[in-house]
């Protein structure tokens, strides 16, 4: 049976999660990286990207948004600006957040607005994307 350790997803808005692992798979800003027990000590910008673990031969998705990853000795820490696991996304929710924030975008560049309402909306188009790839990948 393969070795586990202990990994916390924690947001600014006081969510949790925490459960254990055998691999913790998650996209850095640099590249994927895999996640086992006993793994160096290690710290990282994690991208908006999805983050996958397995345990007891079963898999386990999220999406997760710009945040750290925290390796230490025996547990990993993910401090993320937001997660959701697979199970609560809402497809639909996702398309119409997906809209509206190329909606903004378009705005946005049509009236020159400054760049903060811009890059808002690209980062909530991202964030929506990443949703909707989640819930419909294979």
């Amino acid at each position: 049976m393969p070795k586990r350790f202990q990994f916390e997803i924690l947001s600014p808005e006081g969510k949790q999660f925490s459960d254990h692992a055998e691999i913790l798979n998650v996209r850095l800003s640099d590249g994927q990286i895999g996640i086992m027990a006993e793994h160096l000590p290690l710290i990282g910008v994690i991208a908006t990207s999805w983050l996958n673990y397995k345990r007891d031969g079963k898999s386990f998705d999220f999406a997760i948004s710009d945040g750290i990853l925290n390796v230490q000795k025996d547990k990993v820490i993910i401090l993320a600006s937001s997660f959701e696991s697979r199970d609560e996304i809402d497809l639909d929710r996702a398309k119409r957040a997906e809209e509206r924030a190329k909606g903004l975008i378009e705005k946005a560049r049509r009236e020159h607005q400054d760049n903060i309402d811009l890059k808002r909306a690209q980062v909530a188009l991202k964030k929506a994307i990443n949703r909707i790839s989640l819930i419909e990948r294979k």
